[in-house]
């Protein structure tokens, strides 16, 4: 496929040259030359320049070939290291969808329960994913200058570009809070006391406990229970808030984890990305086969990245986004580019 694009690419600059040579034959029959020789003279992909990058798309590798005089085809491929961009969240306990302060006796009750701990906060990790292939054009306008160029062509994709993932430190914490989500759906439910009077064991059933002769739950306890987890109200990891209600008090958005325990979100963009940009060249040999350079553009990957989570939810819908994650989101959603800046050394052949 990259072959392919390179060759069309190449034969729309190069077919205009055969052509204008093949006239000039056409008027000199004496004076033919060979295709090789014709493309030689033109200046159509006479030499070939090898080249490393790195920048803001990575580490990369690049092939080079004038097409004419005063442009020439860059194929390359970027790869982006895997580096970690720590982040976290914090986990509140909410009623009704407003925050209340109850977390502290929620974490004594599950320690109690499971012996495990229910942090103040979730540790999580963001990589960058970035994998593209390149295809640029570069134009030199001045006759006399052949240092600076302008840019066109376009990066292709992943449309992932970046994901995040609580750290593996934080799996009891959000297994126990997955623990205490479902004990509040089946406590708090309208049926609950009326499975317990059915049921005396419905209880011990419900938290996956054996049965006991004798020991039942009783419904004026289980009443009392109830009415206990109703005011400490539900857990959850608050990301940010859905807006704000009739009282211009903020919604706020609790993610829970999936059922495997764990939270992720996913950054998205467009696969195919138009590129346009300028550059700067120059030989670092007296011999003029080795040079170095760099280019300036940006890459239009469709407006910012559309950062979702694992349970379907878009960050770029919510307010107040906590920590971190709200930074980077403003930032992103003041750029709806991607800035792409690359140092370059090549060696023609």
């Amino acid at each position: 496929m990259k072959r392919l694009i390179f060759i069309l690419a190449a034969a729309c600059f190069l077919i205009p040259q055969v052509s204008l040579a093949q006239r000039y034959d056409d008027a000199h029959p004496s004076e033919k030359k060979s295709l090789f020789e014709k493309m030689d003279e033109h200046g159509v992909f006479n030499s070939i320049e090898l080249a490393a990058n790195i920048g803001t798309t990575g580490l990369g590798l690049e092939v080079a070939s004038p097409m004419t005089q005063w442009t020439k085809l860059r194929v390359g491929f970027d790869w982006m290291p895997r580096f970690t961009v720590p982040m976290s969240f914090p986990m509140s306990s909410y009623v009704d969808g407003k925050i209340n302060d109850k977390f502290d006796k929620i974490q004594e009750m599950m320690y109690n329960m499971s012996g495990m701990t229910i942090d103040q906060k979730v540790e999580m990790e963001s990589k960058p994913t970035m994998t593209t292939f390149r295809l640029l054009v570069d134009v030199y306008p001045f006759k006399n200058n052949r240092h600076w160029h302008f840019t066109a062509g376009f990066f292709v994709g992943g449309n992932t570009v970046g994901k995040s993932l609580n750290k593996i430190t934080e799996m009891p914490s959000l297994l126990a809070l997955n623990m205490y989500d479902r004990m509040y759906k089946k406590i708090t439910a309208d049926d609950f006391i009326e499975n317990v009077i059915e049921d005396p064991n419905y209880l011990s059933t419900l938290l996956g406990l054996p049965a006991l002769e004798g020991v039942y739950l009783d419904p004026e306890v289980a009443m009392q229970l109830q009415e206990k987890f109703l005011s400490m109200g539900q857990l959850g990891v608050h990301v940010g808030d859905k807006g704000y209600d009739e009282e211009g008090k903020p919604i706020p958005y609790m993610m829970m984890p999936d059922k495997d325990g764990t939270v992720s979100a996913k950054a998205k963009v467009n696969k195919f990305r138009p590129y346009l940009g300028f550059g700067y060249g120059g030989a670092l040999s007296n011999d003029g086969k080795w040079e170095a350079s760099f280019d300036a553009g940006v890459q239009f990957w469709g407006g910012a990245p559309k950062v979702t989570t694992h349970d379907g939810t878009v960050l770029n819908d919510l307010i107040n986004l906590r920590g971190k994650v709200g930074t980077y989101m403003d930032l992103m959603k003041a750029i709806p580019v991607y800035p792409t800046i690359d140092f370059r050394i090549s060696y023609r052949f």
